[in-house]
C-alpha cells in the first residue's frame, strides 16, 4: 500500500460521522474533548506528569488520565478545579443543535516580577520543597 493509498484523519472521520450512534457519541463528548486537549496541552507544556498535576489538583493520577481521555464530560467542579489550579478562566460554549461546543482556557495569573508566569509546576516543587 502506497502512502498516498491512505485516507486522512479528517476522511475518517467524515465517514464516522455517519453513522448516527458514533455522531450522537462525537457530539456528546465535545467539551470533553475540547477540555482534555487543554488541559493536556497545559501539563505537555510545563512538563509535568500526570502524577505531579493530580498532586496539585489534589486529584489522583487516574483521574488526570481520564480527563485526558476525554470519554466523560468533566463536572463544572472539576472545571473550577482545574481553572483554578491553572490559573485560568474556562469559557464553554454551547450552540444550538448539531453546532460544535467550544472551550476556550484563557490565562489570568499575574506575572511574577520575573517575568515568567507563576506555573502549576513551581507550586509543586514548592510544596515538595516545603515538605522535605
Amino acid at each position: 500500500m502506497k502512502l498516498s493509498d491512505l485516507r486522512t484523519s479528517e476522511e475518517v472521520l467524515a465517514d464516522q460521522l455517519r453513522d448516527p450512534a458514533f455522531r450522537a457519541e462525537w457530539e456528546r463528548t465535545a467539551v470533553a474533548r475540547a477540555f482534555a486537549l487543554r488541559v493536556l496541552a497545559y501539563r505537555t507544556e510545563n512538563g509535568l506528569s500526570q502524577r505531579a498535576l493530580a498532586d496539585a489538583l489534589s486529584m489522583s493520577q487516574p483521574q488526570v488520565a481520564r480527563l485526558e481521555a476525554a470519554t466523560h464530560n468533566p463536572t463544572i467542579e472539576t472545571m473550577s478545579r482545574v481553572a483554578d489550579v491553572l490559573g485560568t478562566d474556562i469559557d464553554v460554549k454551547v450552540p444550538p443543535q448539531h453546532g460544535e461546543p467550544s472551550l476556550t482556557m484563557t490565562a489570568v495569573r499575574p506575572v511574577r516580577q520575573s517575568g515568567t508566569r507563576e506555573t502549576v509546576g513551581d507550586r509543586v516543587g514548592a510544596r515538595r520543597a516545603a515538605a522535605g
